[in-house]
């Protein structure tokens, strides 16, 4: 039985391939080696059944993206805030001001 000879170079995707740029990529495997992916024991991500929003806490189905074109923004509008009964109580409160903070002193 004939002994296997003694690789030099690791295995890599391209090996029989023709070209100069498979020999390149060939070269250049052998010090990078494979992409680093991460540990092949972590769990999958698994999405939120209702994701929030980031910014009003509701639920993202709720909201509206406005996608731009090409080198245009794009814009989440949120819905428009839910009154409380107790600012519905309070005559002249509205949703966007703040009460001050209370002192104790």
């Amino acid at each position: 039985m004939r002994e296997r000879k003694r690789r030099l170079w690791h295995a890599t995707p391209w090996d029989g391939e023709p070209g100069i740029w498979s020999a390149w990529r060939r070269l250049l495997y052998q010090f990078e080696g494979p992409s680093q992916l991460g540990d092949p024991n972590e769990p999958a991500y698994v999405p939120a059944p209702n994701p929030k929003c980031p910014v009003c806490n509701e639920p993202m189905k709720d909201h509206r993206v406005d996608r731009g074109g090409p080198g245009k923004p794009t814009h989440l509008k949120c819905p428009a805030p839910k009154t409380d009964e107790a600012s519905a109580e309070t005559p002249g409160a509205d949703s966007n001001t703040v009460a001050p903070a209370e002192t104790h002193e």
